[in-house]
C-alpha cells in the first residue's frame, strides 16, 4: 500500500484486496460443514416426557427403546444393530406378549444390550412398572429412563 501523496496534490485511493480473506472464510465454511455431525431424530413417536431437576441423561438411538404413550400403548423400537431381516418392524405397535418374547430374543442375541423406556408425561404409572417387570423378569440389567431436564 502507497501511503505517500502523489504528485498531483489528491490523494491516491488506499485499496484492500480482501479476494484471499473470502477464501479462507469458504474454506473454514465448507471445512465446518463436512465435519460437522447432525443429530439425528431419536424419536420415533411425540411423547410428552416427565421433567427432573436432574442432571440430564442423552437416549441415543443405539439403544433398545420401549415407548409407551397416553393411551398406555406400547412400542418396541430395535436398535439398527440388533435388526435382522426376519424382524424388520421397527417401531411398530406391541401387546405386552409379544413385548416379552421379542424382547426374549433380543436378550438371548445380545445379553449386554441396555433397553431405555421413554413413557408419556401422562401415562398410567402402573403401565411403566409392568415394563420394568418385563424387562427384569427377561433378564435386562441396563434399563434408563427418559425425562426431560428442568429449566430452572
Amino acid at each position: 500500500m502507497n501511503f505517500r501523496k502523489s504528485k498531483g496534490g489528491k490523494k491516491a485511493l488506499v485499496t484492500l484486496d480482501i479476494t484471499a480473506l473470502v477464501d479462507v472464510v469458504f474454506l473454514l465454511l465448507i471445512f465446518l460443514l463436512v465435519t460437522t455431525t447432525f443429530k439425528r431424530d431419536e424419536h420415533a413417536f411425540v411423547i410428552d416426557l416427565v421433567s427432573s431437576s436432574g442432571e440430564q441423561v442423552t437416549i441415543t438411538s443405539d439403544k433398545t427403546t420401549v415407548y409407551i404413550d397416553t393411551e398406555g400403548d406400547l412400542y418396541l423400537l430395535t436398535a439398527q444393530s440388533t435388526a435382522t431381516p426376519s424382524d424388520p418392524a421397527r417401531g411398530e405397535s406391541v401387546s405386552f406378549e409379544e413385548l416379552k418374547s421379542r424382547l426374549e430374543v433380543l436378550r438371548e442375541r445380545r445379553p449386554d444390550e441396555s433397553v431405555a423406556i421413554r413413557g408419556a408425561k401422562t401415562a398410567n404409572y402402573q403401565r411403566v412398572v409392568d415394563v420394568v417387570n418385563v424387562l427384569e423378569s427377561v433378564g435386562f440389567r441396563d434399563v434408563s429412563f427418559a425425562y426431560e431436564q428442568n429449566a430452572d
